[in-house]
Formats: C-alpha cells, structure tokens, sequence
C-alpha cells in the first residue's frame, strides 16, 4: 500500500511539471491539492496478481458499473477481466481471454461495458464475450469477426437494450451491434475511408451513439461520428453526422452533463495536447483545455461533478511528441470542473498510465499503475 498524500497547491504545479513527473517509470508521486471542488487524495493501491516489481502490466479498459458496485479491468497480463469490489476492494478474475500478443490488434481483453447491474460484455480477438459478474464466469461467445483482430471499445443503449463495439484494425474498421436481450449481432456499419475507431458513448438524450472516429480525408486528425438508436435498433445503423475534431487525434469519450462529451485527445506531434469538450446536440467544440491532452480513456464523475483524463502522453512542454523515436512524456490524471469545463489540476501518474475511471457513489477514481524497478503494480484509489 502506498503512503496517503495531500495535494500541494496549484501555485506549484506547473514548476514541478517537468521535474516529479517527468521520471519515466516512476510511481506516482507530488500529490497536489485541485484549485476547485474538495480535495483528492491518493488513497492506496489495489493489488493484482502476477506484478511484482520489475514485472511488466498490460491492459486496457477500466470502468465502474456503480449498480453492482463493481470495477471492471480489461487485463491482458493475467489474460482476464478483474473484477474488484467497490466496497472491500476484493479482486476477483474471470479468465479465457487473449492476453497480450506481439501487436495490440491481436491481443485482448480489451474495450468493457455492462449493463448496469447485469452483465459485463468485453471485446476479444474475434468475439465480444459475455461475463457474469456474479458467478465469475463467461456466459456467452459473439462472433465479431473473422480476421483475428481485437473488437475494442464498446458502449451501452439501455433505451434498445444494444451494445456497439468497435473492430479498428479491420479493412475497413466497423462497429458491431449487438442485442443484449439475444447476445446476436443485428447489424454492422462499415467506416469506408476511415483510419480506425475509437471509444463510443451512447446518449439517452439525444438517443444517439457518439464514435470517436481516427481520421477521414475531410477529417485527417479525427471527427465526431453519430449514429441514431433508431438505425441501430433497426439492425442497419448509419452514420448521421459527422463533426471535426480538429487536430485532436481523439481517443475516450464520456458524457458529461448539461449535454456536453468529454472527448479525449492525444495530437499528432507537434501539436499542443488538449482535451475538447463537445456539446451532444450540436457537435460543436464548447471548449478547448490546453493545459492537459494526451489522454486515453477518459470519465465523467456526477459525485464530484468533475472529468478526468488518463493523460499518458502528455509532455512537459505541452506539445505532442507522440510517435517520435525516443519521446518524454510526463503521464498526468487530469481534473477538469465539468461545471465550467475549467481545468483544475494535474496529477503525476507512472508510465503509460492510459486508463480511469470513476465512482459516481463516492468520488473514487481509479487508475491502473505499471510496477516499477522497487514498486509491485495494481490499481490506484484516489478519492476525497
């Protein structure tokens, strides 16, 4: 268990940016006090199986289902999905997945989402499976492709009972839809002329799947893809609109309130790393934070009413070096008030720390943490 830190004050954050958190590897350290709102802490960390130090950590997708008071951790290290409970932070793991391949694509587990209190669906090689939380086993096998690649991220329609998950690496990418009342696949929607997919989100008020889209020719760094539940539901789901992201290179996305989307960002090289947000009903940028992007996944917390980023390839200058032959990057848990998009704080966090998610009963925030040369990795707790 890690010692329990307060937050230093703000004043000092951008001065210990390129210093404490700049140390490739490192466990997370110089907890900082947020400007707004209460107080974050770093609570402990949650151990997992098989991370000793100096051990490797490979996965993916993290998420809360706060009905089963369960967190959900696509882990392709112990090639499972673990399940700890929110309340006596217990692991549990459910095995039967791919594990970590030479290549992401092929690898898996990867992109969860549930039916809240229910089932607990995760993307494959191939095949989106159907977990039950309760009995700890897998209940169901879809097939999702043929290729051997990875189905990713996937979100969930409680209005039409579907879920949608996305196929990236395919030619061309595609999104399946799936009836959680059968476990089929009704219909697929080909992204012709689309680089790969991202996360998705569904709106119940809009009715409306939001999609992360890569890249188009019209949009090279990525756009805002929608699909209404109508189609979907219909088993033949068409894209109705497609909304510029600008040089965003987007990656996670939530829903927010007041109808606004956090849009995780993480820029070509050369560009400033940001984080966007997105209104729901007009596909138009409501605001655009500079001073956190390079993120993964990203969560929206209804307790503390903030949104955070898991913000791995964020740099010390704030400009994009992704994909650049030896590249620094500082890895941050970004908090941003989602009641007046306003960035409150970053928070230093080890490397390729690319996945959060948060508690909307308690304000707890989870974040997945690599071993280092001296720490055993796991799951770190931050909370108020």
């Amino acid at each position: 268990m890690h010692a329990r830190h307060h937050w230093l004050p703000l004043a000092g954050l951008l001065a210990l940016a390129a210093g404490a958190a700049g140390c490739g590897g490192s466990s997370i350290a110089q907890p900082r006090l947020l400007s707004g709102g209460p107080g974050i802490t770093q609570k402990q960390l949650i151990p997992l199986p098989n991370m000793p130090a100096g051990s490797t950590f490979t996965y993916d997708i993290g998420t809360v289902d706060a009905t089963a008071r369960n967190y959900y951790l696509a882990d392709r290290k112990n090639t499972s999905l673990d399940i700890i409970n929110l309340t006596s932070l217990a692991v549990r793991q459910v095995g039967g997945f791919s594990g970590q391949k030479a290549s992401n694509n092929n690898s898996g587990p990867d992109g969860v989402a549930f039916v809240p209190g229910g089932a607990v669906y995760v993307g494959d090689v191939n095949v989106v499976k159907v977990v039950d939380p309760v009995a700890g086993a897998v209940t169901a096998t879809i097939a999702t492709g043929t290729a051997g690649f990875r189905t990713d991220e996937g979100c969930y329609d409680p209005d039409d009972h579907l879920m949608m998950f996305a196929n990236p690496a395919d030619t061309p990418p595609y999104v399946s839809v799936i009836s959680t009342t059968t476990n089929t696949v009704i219909g697929k929607l080909l992204f012709t002329g689309s680089i790969g997919l991202e996360a998705c989100v569904y709106d119940p008020g809009t009715k409306t799947f939001f999609v992360n889209n890569d890249g188009t020719i019209a949009n090279p760094a990525g756009e805002l893809d929608t699909i209404l539940a109508t189609t979907a539901a219909a088993g033949a789901p068409v894209i109705a609109q497609r909304f510029p992201e600008g040089k965003c290179g987007p990656a996670g996305i939530d829903l927010g309130p007041s109808e606004n989307l956090i849009v995780g960002c993480d820029a070509p090289a050369g560009d400033p790393q940001i984080t966007l947000i997105m209104s729901a009903t007009s596909g138009a940028i409501v605001k655009t934070i500079t001073q956190v992007g390079g993120e993964d996944e990203v969560a929206y917390d209804p307790k503390l009413n903030h949104y955070y980023t898991a913000s791995r390839d964020m740099t010390a200058t704030g400009i994009s070096v992704t994909g650049q032959t030896g590249a620094v990057f500082t890895p941050v848990l970004g908090v941003i008030d989602a009641s007046t998009n306003t960035w409150l704080g970053n928070f230093p966090t080890g490397a390729n720390a690319h996945s959060v998610a948060a508690d909307s009963a308690t304000g707890n925030v989870f974040v997945p943490e690599s071993p280092t040369a001296t720490a055993a990795g796991g799951v770190q707790l931050f909370g108020p």
